[in-house]
């Protein structure tokens, strides 16, 4: 009677241990994952912000041709979009869409900086009272979406070549799974 109890106590502490151990391994899987996602954390942020400018600009300007310039931007930032959503089940460190995207948004933004200082500013920026003034504040404005832009193209580089501070972490945090595995 009692080797039968003790029987079932053995088994039972061996499915709470076995049970336990995949806990962890799905906590570490998990954490893998989220430091992997997390490398593209400013870049995601980045694609809402300015998809979310265009979105503006072309419900401010949807009855002019100018909602053709913001309605093509967002149709590239959707593509960025699903790359960046496809992130979380398949890890690249490519970015094909993400940086067609913000190459675009660049070109787009840099045409914009030069249209301050041309008659154009009157049509792209109806919204707008057409003063020195507002024109300043515009192309500051645009500045200002250039310099994020560029930040990005920089993180984007990095993160393709495994350079981001990320990417250490990332695989510090692997040896040390490793190293604890192999020590069990």
């Amino acid at each position: 009677m009692k080797a039968a109890v003790n029987q079932r106590r053995e088994r039972a502490q061996s499915k709470d241990k076995l049970l336990a151990v995949t806990v962890e391994k799905n906590r570490q899987d998990m954490s893998l994952k989220s430091m992997q996602f997390n490398r593209f954390m400013l870049i995601r942020y980045a694609t809402a912000l300015f998809f979310f400018v265009n979105l503006y600009w072309a419900l401010i300007m949807r009855h002019t041709w100018v909602v053709i310039i913001p309605l093509a931007v967002m149709f590239v930032s959707g593509f960025a979009i699903v790359e960046q959503i496809k992130l979380f089940g398949q890890h690249t460190n490519q970015l094909i869409f993400s940086k067609l995207f913000f190459r675009t948004q660049l070109a787009v933004n840099v045409a914009l900086m030069i249209s301050t200082m041309t008659p154009l500013f009157a049509s792209l920026f109806q919204f707008v009272n057409n003063t020195n003034q507002n024109r300043y504040i515009v192309l500051v404005i645009l500045l200002l979406g250039f310099g994020v832009i560029l930040f990005v193209n920089k993180r984007l580089t990095l993160i393709a070549s495994n350079h981001d501070k990320y990417y250490s972490r990332l695989v510090a945090y692997q040896a040390i799974l490793k190293k604890n595995k192999g020590m069990k």
